[in-house]
């Protein structure tokens, strides 16, 4: 897989359900991908669903989005009437002054009074941009070691919050008063997932060092050298009796042929050495250079990757 521009870290990231009214899994909501600058190198989402017992979710996404949903919730926190529908993330652009870009972008409902209050009386400010209250939000002092990037906070309507870096805000401030559509080929790669898909992760060019090809490979060899072999990759996850994932890897079209073959060969040796608990889709197929399967994974071998993932430590590296 190519690097990401820049070195920028990549994380996968695995969480509960959030722990405030949950929505069942719905798909990628279009107020916020027309938020999305188009040339995003990673763009990730989540939709809450309400299911007692489900496992923890698992995303793909840069390190520094990892941050942006963690202080986001940790800022909306103070707002016990919050509801969150869907969270999806974006980082990087194709212009070298856009690769430490990052932000995170919620639809549900915010008290935004409440949660400007809380966050000011801690020592946060309020600026204006475009006749929008902003929140401007410094590094918090237990990340300071690690990140340095000064954060807007905006709430549209109640309904949508945006909280990021100063330009990304802005960028998508922007996209929002201009009634901005979907960038075109963002729809077009979305296309492929399904309605039950609760995360979901499109990856252009990144910085993998092996760790992402050994994760998913511990799940199911084929990816791995998919991964490996490939210049961009996007997944969904759907959570229910079993799990499911769907992908899609783009291939160098000189090597499609081959890359598919060796695909297909895998499914059959990794059905044989794992038995039920994995059982890769047996079409895998050529479109647009790319390769797509899907992965079913029984729940105890689901919970037993997660936690050999996390032994590892985290799939992150500057």
């Amino acid at each position: 897989m190519k690097r990401f521009h820049g070195n920028r870290t990549l994380a996968m990231l695995f969480f509960p359900l959030i722990s405030v009214k949950m929505l069942l899994a719905a798909p990628p909501d279009l107020r916020l991908l027309s938020l999305v600058p188009p040339g995003a190198q990673i763009v990730a989402g989540e939709t809450n669903q309400k299911s007692p017992g489900q496992p923890s979710k698992f995303l793909l996404l840069s390190h520094n989005n990892a941050v942006d949903r963690s202080d986001f919730l940790s800022l909306a926190g103070v707002d016990d009437s919050m509801i969150i529908q869907q969270m999806i993330f974006a980082a990087g652009g194709s212009d070298t002054n856009k690769f430490g870009e990052h932000s995170v972008l919620i639809s549900g409902h915010f008290n935004q009074a409440r949660i400007f209050k809380a966050a000011v009386e801690n020592g946060a400010t309020v600026t204006e941009f475009r006749g929008f209250r902003v929140l401007v939000q410094h590094p918090f002092e237990r990340e300071l070691a690690t990140f340095k990037d000064v954060r807007w906070l905006a709430v549209i309507d109640s309904k949508l919050a945006l909280f990021g870096t100063r330009f990304s805000i802005q960028q998508e401030l922007d996209r929002h008063l201009a009634g901005s559509a979907v960038d075109p080929s963002l729809m077009q790669r979305l296309a492929s997932l399904r309605r039950e898909d609760a995360t979901w992760s499109i990856l252009g060019v990144f910085n993998v060092d092996g760790a992402i090809e050994h994760a998913f490979g511990s799940l199911d060899p084929i990816l791995a050298k998919l991964i490996h072999d490939g210049t961009s990759f996007l997944f969904g996850v759907r959570y229910g009796r079993k799990i499911e994932l769907e992908y899609e890897v783009t291939v160098p079209s000189g090597a499609s042929d081959q890359t598919i073959s060796n695909s297909s060969m895998q499914s059959l040796v990794a059905g044989n050495l794992k038995g039920s608990s994995l059982l890769p889709h047996p079409d895998l197929t050529r479109e647009r250079a790319s390769v797509r399967g899907v992965v079913k994974v029984a729940m105890d071998r689901y919970a037993a990757w997660l936690a050999e993932v996390a032994r590892t430590g985290p799939i992150q590296g500057r």
